[in-house]
C-alpha cells in the first residue's frame, strides 16, 4: 500500500529510521537545477534513480536498477520528485515488485522540501 506523507514528516521518518530509504525519481537536469536532498543531514539511505528523462520518456531500465539496490522487502521507502506525481507512479511499479512500505512525499521536493527549508544541496 502506498501512502502519502509530507516533505516535512518524510525528513523526520528518515531520521528516525536508519534503515530507511529515499529515492528521488527526478531527472539529472533538476538534481542540477534544483538541487536535491542533502543525504548528510538525513539518518536514512538516499539513492537517485530517474523514472523519466527530460523528454517525457519513461526509464525502461527502472525496474532492473531499483532492483540492483538490492534494498530489503521490509524497508520504508521514500519516493520523491518535483511535487508527487512521479513519484507516486515510481511508488506503484515499485509496489508491483512486491514491497509494501511505501511512502509518496505528496509536496514533492520543488514544492515542499525546498520551500520548507529542509536540508538540501546543489551540485
Amino acid at each position: 500500500m502506498i501512502k502519502s506523507i509530507s516533505s516535512e514528516n518524510c525528513f523526520k521518518q528518515l531520521n528516525s529510521d536508519p534503515n530507511s530509504y529515499l529515492i528521488d525519481v527526478r531527472t539529472p537536469m533538476e538534481w542540477s537545477n534544483h538541487g536535491m536532498p542533502d543525504e548528510d543531514a538525513i539518518e536514512g539511505v538516499f539513492f537517485k534513480l530517474m523514472l523519466i528523462n527530460e523528454d517525457g520518456i519513461e526509464n525502461i531500465n527502472f525496474v532492473n536498477e531499483f532492483n540492483s539496490l538490492e534494498i530489503p522487502k521490509d524497508s520504508n521507502i521514500y519516493l520523491i520528485c518535483r511535487s508527487g506525481a512521479r513519484s507516486l507512479h515510481a511508488a506503484s511499479i515499485i509496489e508491483a515488485e512486491g514491497y509494501q512500505n511505501l511512502f509518496n512525499v505528496e509536496d514533492g521536493f520543488v514544492m515542499g522540501w525546498l520551500p520548507k527549508g529542509l536540508p538540501s544541496v546543489k551540485y
